[in-house]
């Protein structure tokens, strides 16, 4: 990244701050660092999105968009990623529901018309694990990028009982650390204000970075039934840390793609999740 990238200079900024008020400087670099932007919804999924029963639901105070088809058979959960709603199911929807699936996508806290500004994968998981309660039990789970991990996050913290008997987790991240690491070097953040951020996360969560593991969340779901897809030059999410979830999640299966970036909406991925969805679920 250059030198004096707007990234870079924000970081310069509050690197000084952090040393002379680090308080501060956690709390503001916390709250940017968790500041989506709504990305503009194309004409093709706007239509997608015009063909679901949409009705929200209010969890932890945020107003939480819920968009249904189809209202027989077992019910798939669908998670999208950072900036991204739930317009970009468009392609795996109709076909999940042409084959008897209900289908159940949500806007994250922050994200497409779901309320809020500020957004979390701590928050993002509350949102999907009141959504898993409320449906009773879910069937399969599909998440992409941090949609996969506040997925795993919060399959983790459900009882057994309302675990899905599926999931298919997309280019997600296995911890935290990992997150950090990135927005270190991103912005050029100096070891005061990483540590400022994180007395930040200690004060609003009661916990540090490193308790916010996906691999131990991981551990717990051997139950449930895995698919791990990530391409191998994904130049967003490394393909390494879904070889560390692939490792912790007993039973789980890894699909490497090659090409096909960190979006993963290739024909031949769409192929790959329905099929797995078809397999041990009878509709």
């Amino acid at each position: 990244m250059p030198a004096f990238s707007p990234a870079r200079i924000i970081g310069s900024l509050f690197n000084g701050m952090s040393l002379v008020a680090p308080g501060l400087a956690g709390r503001i670099a916390f709250y940017l660092f968790g500041f989506p932007l709504r990305k503009k919804v194309k004409p093709q999924e706007s239509q997608f999105l015009a063909t679901a029963d949409l009705h929200y639901e209010q969890i932890n105070g945020n107003k939480i968009a819920v968009y249904h088809w189809g209202f027989r058979g077992p019910v798939i959960l669908l998670a999208h990623g950072w900036e991204s709603h739930a317009g970009r199911w468009r392609k795996i929807a109709p076909p999940l529901v042409q084959a008897g699936f209900q289908v159940v996508a949500v806007d994250a806290p922050a994200h497409g018309r779901s309320s809020g500004r500020h957004f979390t994968m701590v928050r993002y998981a509350e949102v999907l694990r009141v959504i898993f309660q409320r449906y009773g039990r879910v069937d399969a789970f599909i998440g992409h990028s941090v949609g996969g991990s506040a997925g795993i996050w919060a399959m983790g913290t459900l009882s057994p009982a309302l675990r899905p008997r599926q999931a298919v987790i997309l280019a997600a991240f296995s911890s935290l650390e990992y997150i950090m690491a990135n927005a270190r070097k991103m912005v050029g953040a100096s070891p005061a204000l990483m540590t400022a951020m994180e007395t930040e996360i200690i004060r609003r969560f009661g916990q540090g970075i490193p308790y916010f593991s996906l691999t131990r969340q991981a551990g717990k779901l051997e139950a449930v039934e895995a698919l791990l897809v990530h391409d191998r030059h994904d130049k967003v999410t490394a393909y390494t840390e879904s070889q560390y979830l692939h490792a912790a999640w007993a039973g789980s299966r890894l699909h490497e793609t090659e090409g096909f970036g960190h979006g993963l909406t290739a024909p031949a991925v769409l192929e790959t999740v329905l099929e797995f969805v078809h397999e041990d679920i009878v509709v």
